[in-house]
């Protein structure tokens, strides 16, 4: 569900269409982000570390963004995603009838392709935005014909769900708005309510490889000065969080050079 970085060139989900373009939806720069007349300010040094980059956004300041962009934010933001959701999707190979949750499911995207190939019948998806499930329920009523979307406002860090009450899940560009504690959170808990040998597939922004590094680099310099501004969306390297919550990595893959935003695409297993 993260955002692009409006300094690389892309257009911001925290911005929302005027007569005269995007502008911030705050309507004001931030302190962090001086207005374009403004002097640009001095490229900051990057914190080279294994672990990711602070964020303390906290999930009440993260549902109001992503509220606030809801209608939006796939006219801006699918474009950069598309690519490395689709892998996703290949790499979950949801079959008919298989328990499916994906957490963080924003506008429904990928789960309205889900279901669309493989039933709507148990599968469900959680999102702590209220205003990107409205979204994704008229998308699900228009795209995949459902009476019912099984959509929840939930908090991913402790899932509304029984123990291993899914056979697989899915999250996409959420992990990476969270702090490090919560990220740990939700994966712990992914692991409780998938089903022993079930499946979790993981799409998230990452260190860019190759000519991608720059994208990556000037994204985390922005980041560090001014995280809202990107929405709390950093770079990460998801390996580490997988291991100690107890996963499997069985496949990663990586999308970028022009087709996504630098991610990488992550199969674990319980």
């Amino acid at each position: 569900m993260s955002c692009p970085a409006f300094r690389l060139g892309y257009s911001h989900p925290n911005l929302r269409p005027d007569a005269t373009g995007f502008s911030p939806w705050y309507e004001t720069p931030s302190q962090n982000n001086p207005a374009p007349s403004s002097p640009t300010p001095p490229k900051l040094p990057l914190v080279t570390t294994p672990e990711p980059l602070p964020n303390n956004l906290g999930p009440t300041r993260l549902q109001q963004i992503y509220d606030s962009t809801a209608t939006f934010y796939d006219s801006v933001v699918a474009q950069h995603q598309a690519r490395a959701k689709e892998l996703a999707i290949e790499l979950l190979a949801r079959q008919p009838g298989e328990r499916f949750l994906e957490i963080g499911c924003g506008t429904a995207w990928a789960l309205s392709r889900i279901v669309a190939a493989s039933g709507a019948a148990n599968a469900a998806g959680i999102d702590v935005s209220p205003g990107m499930l409205a979204v994704a329920r008229d998308c699900l009523l228009s795209d995949a014909a459902i009476a019912n979307p099984p959509l929840l406002v939930a908090d991913a860090r402790a899932l509304p769900f029984a123990n291993a009450s899914f056979d697989c899940a899915l999250t996409t560009y959420t992990l990476e708005v969270l702090p490090s504690d919560d990220i740990a959170a939700v994966l712990r808990d992914c692991v409780r309510v998938l089903r022993p040998g079930g499946r979790l597939v993981i799409v998230n922004l990452t260190e860019g490889e190759g000519a991608d590094a720059a994208i990556s680099d000037e994204w985390k310099r922005g980041y560090l000065a001014d995280p809202e501004y990107y929405s709390g969306s950093r770079p990460l390297v998801l390996s580490p969080f997988m291991d100690a919550a107890g996963l499997t990595l069985q496949t990663r893959r990586y999308s970028g050079h022009g087709d996504s935003w630098p991610s990488e695409i992550l199969l674990a297993t319980r």
